[in-house]
């Protein structure tokens, strides 16, 4: 809980702002704690008398309070479950006024744009710089995120004003170690955390505990920059493999850390899951005792051999020659889970991280392209679908059925004839969706809420 405020006495060569940067407050709140005492500080801040003694308010130290940000409809059970213990436990959910878009006074900010986002960064009431940096980021976060992103500026613009803001942080949602997403909407990508906590240092080094309810969001690499954005953080709890769902766990394993994670918790027990639906999968870290996963970190070579054992399968998988009947099993699942061993380690170099990652991403849909990729692609296209056949004379292939090996065929008997020369404008242009979307599984024209 919030600490007594501090004394300090105004010496030679002090200003306010050096006082404020002294000990981590803005000068605005030490005005607010100090002008009933010295009025003059409300009309000019920049004068401090020596001998003065000042109070140093201390509003944003730790407290239980949650900031809970969900990416996923089942996030609502979640936060209802955490609110219902009695914590303070502030919701961030997928926006009611539209992708990327707020409410704030009555005006709603189209965050996608400069001018909406420049609009919405005005109503935290931050200086110049800091109002333009904000806005950067949320123009920089990508597609149907910024709405959360926006929020949780929101939340930690008091934070920059020295008042308290939660100091516990979950993140939910689905996952493979980069971020959080949600079905039918963004992803919340911690490039982009990151990027908020550096326009919002002070919001940043308020958080003292994480939680990351996602799949694969527990590797040592991910931790890492978990805490490079938070640098005073204490307690992590994340996810070595797979995360319950909201309706089978997730609950469960919220209310084992914020029984573990009150006051100001120094260290965390991962076997406190023990017993629980994926508690095998929990993987906390603590500043006090470090990573601990249940297993022994493994020599980056053998991440390698894993992998390699298993790339023949994937290509098997990827040409449809092989087929997936369950995503959560099997041996294309166990070539996911191979990958995320190897991206977690830190010690990967950047350019294989960055080779590792684009598999990553084309696997996962390739483990739910029957489950959700292809269906929901069929469905979101179905217009240009039915104008790129019919303009070759051809009924339209419902693709939402085929199975992968059926769809490649298609895609490849489909495009050689919109390839030929003098064909329609609608056929190119479903060629070139079909090939990026379907056949190549591009992040940019299958986004991770399909997933």
């Amino acid at each position: 809980m919030p600490q007594p405020p501090q004394r300090y006495t105004v010496r030679r060569g002090d200003t306010l702002g050096r006082i404020a940067a002294r000990f981590d407050v803005s000068v605005g709140a030490l005005v607010d704690a100090n002008a009933a005492t010295y009025p003059s500080l409300r009309t000019n801040p920049g004068f401090v008398r020596i001998g003065w003694g000042l109070e140093i308010p201390t509003e944003g130290g730790p407290n239980d309070r949650i900031l809970f940000v969900g990416m996923n409809p089942g996030a609502v059970v979640e936060h209802r479950a955490l609110a219902s213990t009695g914590v303070d436990v502030v919701p961030v959910l997928d926006s009611p006024e539209g992708d990327d878009r707020l409410r704030v006074a009555g005006v709603v900010h189209d965050l996608s744009t400069e001018e909406g986002a420049l609009g919405f960064a005005r109503t935290l009431s931050m200086s110049p710089d800091q109002t333009a940096a904000i806005a950067r980021v949320l123009i920089d976060a990508p597609p149907d995120a910024r709405d959360e992103l926006g929020r949780m500026a929101e939340v930690w613009a008091e934070a920059e004003k020295g008042r308290s803001i939660p100091a516990r942080l979950v993140l939910s949602g689905h996952s493979v170690g980069a971020g959080v997403w949600g079905d039918e909407n963004g992803t919340l990508t911690l490039d982009a955390i990151g990027e908020l906590a550096t326009a919002m240092p002070r919001a940043a080094r308020a958080i003292e505990d994480v939680h990351v309810s996602g799949c694969y969001s527990g590797g040592r690499y991910a931790l890492l920059r978990l805490q490079a954005i938070f640098p005073h953080v204490a307690t992590i709890w994340a996810y070595a493999g797979s995360a319950p769902g909201a309706e089978s766990g997730a609950t469960t394993h919220e209310a084992l850390w914020e029984r573990a994670t009150r006051g100001r918790a120094e260290t965390i027990d991962r076997s406190i899951a023990e017993d629980t639906r994926k508690g095998e999968n929990v993987v906390v870290w603590s500043r006090v005792t470090g990573l601990d996963d249940g297993n022994s970190a493994r020599p980056l070579e053998s991440l390698r051999i894993d992998l390699a054992y298993f790339e023949p399968l994937q290509a098997l998988y990827d040409s449809g020659d092989l087929v997936v009947d369950d995503p959560q099993s099997g041996q294309l699942r166990d070539y996911y889970d191979a990958l995320h061993a190897l991206l977690a380690h830190p010690d990967v170099p950047a350019d294989e991280r960055a080779a590792l990652s684009a598999r990553r991403d084309h696997t996962v849909r390739l483990l739910y392209y029957r489950r959700t990729v292809a269906p929901r692609f069929a469905a979101h296209h179905a217009e240009v679908i039915r104008d790129g056949y019919r303009s070759l004379g051809l009924p339209a292939v419902d693709y939402s059925v085929l199975s992968r090996r059926d769809a490649l065929a298609q895609i490849e008997a489909f495009s050689s004839r919109a390839r030929a020369a003098g064909a329609p404008e609608a056929a190119v242009v479903l060629a070139n969706l079909l090939e990026r979307g379907l056949r190549d599984l591009d992040p940019a024209v299958i986004p991770d809420g399909w997933v």
